[in-house]
């Protein structure tokens, strides 16, 4: 009996972490493809001029480079702006971490697909209002340390992903640098934030729903 009940309390654990996984890399996964939230900062920014293209040419440059980080099929970046070697390593290296938060999505869904009945008629379910207490308390964690400083951290950032300096863009040879601005980066990570916590709430909120009937 106690043996089972720590399986079970290990099945909601694991659960617990999936859903967590699957909900980030779902906010990843709609941030990275806001192709509208560039354009956004295109008009406000004005960054078309600094690098001599209309908004509309920038705009579908930028699409462009989104088509190739997230099409498998497409194996080569082209764009009208000049890119060095190192840049176009950087796109590629970049194309992978892509490609691993698809894959992340697709096998989290899967997994909580084929978990979510099992969990549900368990009379522990509602150990995963914990679970998302200490979620919260992580991103909100996060969220703090990134907007104290959000230069370092997205420096820090790259560090972590990348074992090369591929990622520091020379604007003399690489433009597209002079378009991409570190406050664009930092708006999709508060909408990555935001989302994450929409999707969180609403499955917390449809728990507590579950408890009171129950």
């Amino acid at each position: 009996m106690i043996r089972s009940i720590w399986i079970e309390r290990v099945i909601l654990l694991l659960f617990g972490v999936i859903l967590f996984l699957f909900v980030l890399s779902l906010a990843i996964s709609i941030t990275i493809n806001s192709d509208w939230l560039y354009y956004i900062f295109i008009k406000l920014e004005h960054l078309d001029k600094k690098v001599f293209l209309t908004s509309n040419e920038l705009w579908h440059e930028y699409k462009t480079i989104l088509q190739y980080l997230n099409f498998p099929w497409i194996e080569t970046l082209h764009t009208k702006l000049p890119l060095s070697v190192s840049a176009i390593h950087h796109f590629e290296d970049v194309k992978k971490l892509f490609e691993f938060n698809y894959i992340v999505l697709l096998i989290t869904s899967i997994m909580i697909g084929i978990m979510w009945r099992r969990i549900f008629t368990k009379t522990e379910w509602w150990n995963l209002l914990n679970l998302f207490k200490v979620s919260n308390i992580i991103i909100l964690m996060l969220v703090c340390i990134v907007c104290l400083d959000f230069s370092n951290a997205f420096i820090v950032f790259h560090q972590l992903l990348f074992n090369n300096r591929d990622w520091i863009f020379n604007p003399a040879n690489t433009p597209i640098i002079k378009a991409l601005p570190e406050l664009f980066f930092e708006t999709c990570f508060i909408e990555i934030v935001v989302i994450f916590e929409l999707v969180m709430y609403t499955f917390n909120w449809f728990l507590k729903n579950r408890l009171r009937r129950e």
